[in-house]
């Protein structure tokens, strides 16, 4: 119950950070700021060990997907490497979970949205709302 109520914020910050990505195409710093300094805070009230798992999972998740930016040459916004870097502040362990997920539900809705659209694997999407929807999947069944 404590991780249901604890978690409101991060999922309303990430709730906000999918709504820009959809209507601007890019997520405001602020939202990611404040998530990876909520996400330390919490780790270092509740659990002082947590703070270094957390620090670990959001360097070794900003170095991950910095690499898959420049290999892709920017497939995934540098807005969504910090919203993915800050939740990990949050998260520590269960990021990979909430990336593995957030893949997947982008996935299925790109292939959705390009055969509707008759585009194919051409089709560009945004990133944030399946980084949302696997938030919310994750604090309310996880």
């Amino acid at each position: 119950m404590k991780f249901l109520v604890l978690s409101i914020p991060v999922v309303f910050l990430t709730a906000y950070a999918a709504y820009t990505d959809i209507r601007r195409r890019e997520i405001d710093d602020w939202v990611s700021i404040i998530i990876a300094a909520y996400g330390l805070g919490v780790n270092l009230i509740l659990n002082q060990l947590m703070l270094f798992e957390s620090l670990f999972y959001a360097f070794v998740i900003f170095v991950s997907l910095y690499l898959v930016y420049l290999i892709t040459d920017g497939s995934i916004g540098g807005g969504d490497i910090k919203l993915l870097t800050a939740l990990a502040f949050y998260f520590t362990d269960k990021i990979v979970l909430l990336l593995f997920l957030s893949s997947i539900i982008a996935f299925i809705y790109g292939i959705v949205k390009g055969i509707k659209e008759k585009t194919y694997l051409k089709t560009e999407t945004v990133f944030a709302p399946a980084i949302f929807a696997a938030t919310f999947i994750i604090v309310y069944l996880f």
